[in-house]
């Protein structure tokens, strides 16, 4: 009797051991948390700079990306800071060295991997800009590799439109509209001129015209931080930006002390993007227009 009862448990046991092993065997295990996934990216930008009295010009930048971590970060705003993404309305700080760190202590990084075979046109008479291959600075260990790129060159006038190829083809893979520039008409109620001082006591207020969907960008020169607004994209014909002295006061700290005056790029710009057939399985192409004006702002 008692070697029944023994031999009772030990089938028991056994069968709930093979019970419990075909139930965790039909359920999904969740994800382990600190798994680092890879994503792949295929970035091309072209941006167009326009200033007053030199003629417009055209710089290209290109590259693969593979992001690790649990994030997927702005891998474009990384690389070219200019290419940071601007707020969806109102005003907003970013500060690329704050983004840096915060990817390092997440532990996350970016691999990049020029964009090859790659070429953009402007039009009858202007040069097919294809970028070259170029070693990215490694920044504090969580970005860089190689990207291609194209320095600024002269450009007759902005084109309406611009055409992308491949190394393969003499046909455009891809036609894109380049985006109209807005222009700034006053900077707290005076016109804009290169250099001009503006007492930003009462903040700062900036009219644009044909601005909408663009955005402003304040950069002190020599800084890592910068404040970008959006223009509604309902905005008329005439847009008021303003930005105020609350925000302001943070450009004004650089490298542990505070600036009386505030040199600064006050940059307007208008961006699009679209996917294109471009690296095999697809990249987004970047095309922005911008112009700077450089001022001093006195807090």
């Amino acid at each position: 009797m008692p070697c029944l009862r023994a031999e009772t448990l030990l089938t028991a046991a056994v069968m709930a051991a093979l019970v419990a092993a075909s139930g965790c065997e039909g359920e999904a295990r969740p994800p382990d948390p600190a798994v680092q996934v890879s994503v792949p990216s295929a970035e091309l930008s072209v941006r167009f700079d326009v200033a007053e009295g030199r003629p417009a010009s055209v710089s290209v930048l290109g590259f693969r990306a593979s992001a690790a971590g649990p994030n997927a970060p702005d891998v474009l705003g990384l690389v070219d800071p200019l290419w940071a993404a601007a707020p969806d309305q109102g005003c907003a700080l970013h500060d690329v060295d704050q983004s840096v760190s915060a990817m390092s202590a997440r532990g996350e990084s970016v691999d990049l991997e020029e964009l090859s075979g790659v070429g953009v046109g402007f039009g009858p008479g202007e040069p097919l800009v294809r970028p070259f291959p170029r070693l990215f600075p490694d920044v504090a260990g969580v970005v860089g590799g190689v990207v291609a790129e194209a320095a600024p060159q002269p450009l007759a006038a902005v084109p309406e439109r611009l055409s992308v190829y491949s190394a393969e083809s003499e046909l455009p893979l891809a036609e894109l509209t380049v985006p109209a520039l807005p222009r700034l008409l006053t900077a707290n109620g005076a016109a804009p001129t290169s250099g001009m001082r503006i007492d930003t006591a009462e903040g700062l207020t900036l009219a644009l015209a044909n601005a909408a969907g663009g955005l402003v960008e304040l950069r002190p020169y020599g800084a890592t931080v910068a404040i970008s607004c959006a223009v509604p994209t309902n905005s008329s014909t005439e847009a008021l930006v303003t930005i105020p002295r609350a925000l302001l006061v943070h450009l004004a700290h650089t490298r542990g002390r505070i600036r009386a005056a505030v040199p600064v790029s006050i940059e307007v710009a208008r961006r699009l993007r679209a996917r294109e057939p471009l690296a095999g399985t697809g990249a987004r192409v970047s095309v922005e227009v911008r112009s700077a004006m450089a001022a001093e702002l006195r807090p």
